[in-house]
This record gives structure tokens, C-alpha cells and sequence, in this order.
């Protein structure tokens, strides 16, 4: 249950911080994944290295 949390607060922080430099699909996305999370506790492999190739791609780090 605690990755589960650590998940969802990063996912929550790279929405909040740095919305304006995610395209609108990958805020859609993000968003869709936060409910995920929410609703049936986990991500897929893929969700996750999705997730983490959108990080890399804008360049975003030091998320806790």
C-alpha cells in the first residue's frame, strides 16, 4: 500500500508542477492514471515505463 501512495503523490506532483510543460494527452494521461491508481491499486508494466519515458521525455527529475 505505501508504493501505492509514493505512486500516486508522484503522479500528483508532476501534474502540479509542471502541467504547462506536458502536452494535453500526457496530462490526460497522468490524470488517468492517478484514478487508476485510486481505483484498483496498481499500474501495469507498461502504464509504468509509459509513465517514466514521459518524465525522460520533458526532462522531469527529483520527483519524491
Amino acid at each position: 500500500m505505501t508504493n501505492n501512495i509514493e505512486l500516486m503523490n508522484k503522479i500528483n506532483t508532476v501534474l502540479l508542477l509542471h502541467s504547462e510543460s506536458l502536452s494535453h494527452w500526457e496530462r490526460d494521461y497522468l490524470s488517468n492514471l492517478y484514478q487508476t491508481v485510486i481505483n484498483y491499486g496498481e499500474l501495469s508494466d507498461k502504464q509504468l515505463d509509459l509513465f517514466e519515458k514521459i518524465l525522460l521525455r520533458r526532462k522531469i527529475t527529483n520527483i519524491q
